[in-house]
């Protein structure tokens, strides 16, 4: 065989294995997405209706694992040291990519570099709630509230780090306002205290608390979405309350591969995935419970946690939150 035939028959060995590879990886019958929080949440009930629209549409069968724990890291360690094929892909998010890199020392990964991610698929807002028997029928008005008080207000959150948590700092900042953080091991915990007035506000989902808000016992301030959400209506938004700042923007889920993942096998997760987001029935489906679908390109992606790490690392580190 001849050197220019030998070259040849190199090269069309090595396409051969690359397209073996991503069929492959294709034509398997399923796949895992590590789901780093526990089963019935709204992160949870949101990747199991958006990998049940993928398998409607022909697209494999899809396993959720909820790997609940850490911050999410042991969840995002096992799937960084997955076999790079597609099979196994993690439910990347803000906390376990921005928030917890920025307050742990040593962090095990760098999301960028360990990953390969592929899509943003969900956020949702949270509104700022307060007990009805604060007297503050607005932010403004809760904002002069705390500055006559020598200790401030209190405010609840999910737990260090978590979206309710970073809202308040950025409130507390925005405003002046003194606030006190009290952290919870979850939403549902921070809830009772806020009913009972334990707490003075919370930044917090309309699910968990609709009841409340139906009865009377809390009232809803503001939202911190770019508009107003149809669950509470009534309740501006933080950039219309003169807080802009003060929004869930970086509040983001997607899709997240092992980083030697072949580019085809992204890209081919990728046009599954940004298309079954624009099914009409998930939409309806997820609207419903204040969840906002939106793809972005691999690309976009890195560049959105590299803006939200540049954004929050520095607020982060200056509350002195750790993990």
């Amino acid at each position: 065989m001849s050197e220019r035939s030998m070259s040849t028959w190199l090269v069309a060995f090595a396409c051969a294995v690359i397209v073996g590879a991503s069929s492959a990886a294709f034509a398997q019958s399923s796949l895992t997405i590590v789901v780093p929080f526990a089963a019935g949440g709204t992160s949870d009930i949101s990747m199991r209706a958006i990998a049940g629209t993928v398998e409607e549409a022909g697209g494999p069968r899809i396993t959720i694992e909820n790997r609940p724990g850490g911050g999410g890291v042991p969840a995002a360690v096992a799937v960084k040291d997955a076999a790079p094929n597609g099979q196994t892909l993690f439910l990347a998010n803000y906390a376990t990519f921005v928030v917890n890199a920025a307050m742990t020392k040593n962090f095990p990964f760098d999301p960028t570099v360990d990953f390969r991610p592929i899509t943003t698929l969900f956020s949702f807002p949270l509104m700022l709630a307060i007990p009805s028997s604060i007297d503050a029928k607005t932010v403004p008005a809760l904002v002069a509230l705390a500055k006559q008080k020598p200790s401030g207000l209190s405010y609840g959150s999910q737990g260090v780090g978590t979206a309710g948590h970073l809202l308040g700092e950025l409130f507390a900042k925005a405003s002046g306002a003194p606030l006190v953080h009290v952290p919870y091991k979850g939403a549902a915990q921070g809830v009772v205290d806020l009913v009972a007035a334990r707490l003075d506000m919370m930044f917090i989902g309309v699910l968990p608390t609709k009841p409340h808000l139906e009865s009377g016992r809390l009232r809803a301030l503001a939202v911190t979405s770019r508009t107003r959400l149809p669950e509470v209506p009534d309740a501006p938004t933080t950039a219309e309350s003169g807080y802009p700042d003060v929004n869930t923007d970086f509040v983001w889920f997607g899709l997240a591969a092992p980083a030697k993942t072949p580019e085809i096998i992204v890209a081919r997760l990728h046009d599954r995935f940004a298309k079954a987001l624009t099914s009409k029935a998930l939409q309806q489906k997820l609207a419903e419970q204040g969840v906002d679908l939106g793809a972005s390109t691999p690309d976009g992606f890195v560049a959105r946690i590299k803006a939200d790490t540049a954004r929050f690392g520095p607020l982060i580190r200056e509350s002195g939150a750790t993990r």
